[in-house]
């Protein structure tokens, strides 16, 4: 019985220690804080996000890659989120954009769900090394043009360093050109045309 407690306890520890070595665990999603038993490193991180464009219309899509910066620096884990920065809760709004793999054939990533939000973060598949993970990002079609987006990231270089706040470049969001249109308008067109068929 002893051999055998020891050997659950074994495990338990195990599962602690690896963290999630295939994806980033649920307990992340609001602050982005591997469960890896380490705290965050304090100096500058050598990893940026770069995103290809700082505005885009709603329903628009951003092009999204972190990136390690310093020569022979890689990463094996991380996870993305597009978060708001004018909402009063900006800390944990995360906005309920769609990520996607930028090349459908990488495996080295998946979108992951947080919160309820299907598709709302990007992370890892494995803890192998990388130097780059490149992804899209598709804002919501509804979203209010007045509240600002940054890309987050937090990377894990190995189990024990890692870093949080990697941050991109502020993207605004403006009104889509496209317009619903009005009951009223759509009837006086239909009317319009209806009343222009009896006249050839």
């Amino acid at each position: 019985m002893a051999f055998y407690a020891l050997f659950c306890m074994a495990c338990v520890l195990l599962v602690t220690v690896q963290g999630y070595p295939t994806a980033a665990g649920p307990a992340s999603c609001l602050d982005l804080t591997p469960q890896h038993g380490a705290s965050a490193q304090g100096s500058s991180s050598p990893y940026t996000l770069w995103v290809d464009t700082t505005s885009i219309k709603q329903g628009g899509m951003v092009t999204v890659t972190l990136n390690a910066t310093a020569a022979g620096t890689t990463f094996k884990g991380f996870l993305v989120q597009a978060r708001c920065t004018k909402c009063t809760t900006a800390d944990t709004a995360i906005v309920p954009g769609t990520f996607a793999k930028y090349t459908a054939s990488d495996a080295n990533i998946i979108t992951m769900e947080c919160e309820n939000d299907a598709m709302n973060s990007m992370t890892h598949t494995n803890n192998d090394v990388k130097t780059s993970a490149t992804f899209t990002w598709t804002a919501p079609a509804d979203w209010n043009v007045a509240e600002g987006i940054k890309f987050r990231a937090t990377v894990v270089q190995v189990k024990v360093t890692w870093w949080t706040d990697v941050m991109s470049d502020e993207i605004s969001v403006t009104a889509s050109s496209t317009s619903p249109v009005s009951p009223v308008t759509a009837l006086v067109v239909a009317a319009f045309i209806a009343v222009s068929s009896l006249f050839p």
